[in-house]
């Protein structure tokens, strides 16, 4: 246990986010001398949703949760190192610090499942953590040099087994826990269907480093649901042996679609044949005319997710996208997005500038099935 102790890279950050204490391990592994990072930002060491996450950590009154995380640091010739972290909360409410502890598993020969295994207290924070952690190992690794359809197909047809999953991530899957999930095929759960083509070309698409992208995972009695995953991966000489991350499930949120719409512009997208929806800049939906909860019902905020992180910045786009219907069923629909901006306050945004999305249903054949 002394000696997996001694690999994981450990600091701590205080509540102006300053690095307070950085260990030999960290320091060796970010190319830097010891000490050397001691007083700098915490944002030179960390990307920007970590930092986030921490600062979120650091604004909350009293004691706050341990969180597990994905996370990339600097290193001292600008190149990234992905690690799985575990923040735990320290100090006073006064002078909060945070405790940072890192596994180099995302590019180490030794997984961060097996070195969190190796230390019992490291792996009983794991297993307590309320965000679903999960990994896929790779027994024949996937060959990442090739056209993306290649890449898609390997990812689904090669022979893959879960790893590292918690309690949580079971919980997840309506299982008993994390012993049901490990060392087992993760084709039930996660069948190759078209939404988890979409949701891995989209994690090939960010170089195998995304947050929030939507998969579609099936619990024990195979009741669908869509989760929302943060995704790193472990990728050597051109090969890919583990993706990792954390995932969460997509709530369903009522939304009142008609609250104060009474003009005549309102009238005519309520009314609009094709499916149709307006979100803010932020992906945060304002209104759904009545084709798009007719045709997506319940699913409504998860198509309308989709399309928002499909949309780009551009003015307008076009892109197929297999949204899932109120029937459960995912089909292939061509997505117009458009960016428009108003000057006044129309349909309730608190931005002038908007996202309009249309859906046209392009066959009545389903995506990939199970």
């Amino acid at each position: 246990m002394h000696g997996a102790a001694e690999r994981l890279l450990v600091d701590r950050i205080g509540g102006d986010t300053a690095v307070l204490a950085v260990n030999e391990a960290e320091a060796t592994a970010l190319g830097v001398p010891s000490g050397a990072l001691l007083g700098g930002p915490a944002a030179a060491l960390y990307d920007a949703d970590a930092m986030k996450r921490l600062q979120s950590m650091l604004a909350e009154p009293g004691d706050s949760d341990t969180y597990v995380f994905p996370a990339s640091l600097t290193r001292h010739d600008g190149t990234r190192l992905d690690v799985m972290a575990i923040a735990v909360r320290g100090g006073t409410s006064e002078t909060p610090v945070i405790d940072i502890f890192k596994a180099p598993g995302a590019e180490a020969d030794s997984g961060f499942h097996d070195l969190a295994e190796s230390n019992e207290i490291m792996w009983g924070i794991i297993q307590a953590a309320r965000e679903a952690i999960w990994c896929i190992r790779y027994d024949l690794p996937v060959d990442v040099t090739v056209p993306t359809d290649e890449i898609v197909d390997q990812i689904f047809k090669h022979p893959s087994v879960w790893c590292m999953c918690n309690n949580a991530m079971a919980k997840a899957y309506g299982l008993r826990d994390e012993t049901d999930l490990n060392a087992r095929n993760v084709r039930f759960h996660w069948p190759r269907n078209a939404v988890n083509e979409a949701f891995i070309r989209e994690v090939i698409a960010n170089g195998f480093r995304v947050d929030g992208a939507i998969s579609e995972d099936y619990r024990r009695d195979g009741t669908p649901v869509r989760m929302e995953n943060d995704v790193r991966a472990h990728i050597v000489e051109g090969r890919l042996h583990r993706l990792w991350g954390t995932l969460r499930e997509v709530r369903q949120v009522g939304i009142d679609l008609r609250n104060g719409v009474s003009d005549y512009a309102a009238l005519a997208f309520e009314l609009m044949p094709l499916p149709a929806c307006l979100m803010q800049p932020d992906g945060t939906v304002i209104s759904e005319n009545a084709a798009w909860r007719l045709t997506f019902g319940s699913r409504g905020e998860v198509s309308a997710k989709m399309a928002f992180r499909s949309a780009g910045i551009s003015e307008s786009r076009e892109i197929v996208l297999p949204l899932p219907l109120a029937s459960g069923e995912s089909f292939h629909h061509l997505v117009t997005s458009q960016w428009q901006t108003v000057s006044d306050l129309a349909y309730g945004a608190t931005s002038t500038r908007y996202l309009a999305v249309t859906a046209r249903l392009l066959d009545s054949d389903p995506g990939v099935q199970r």
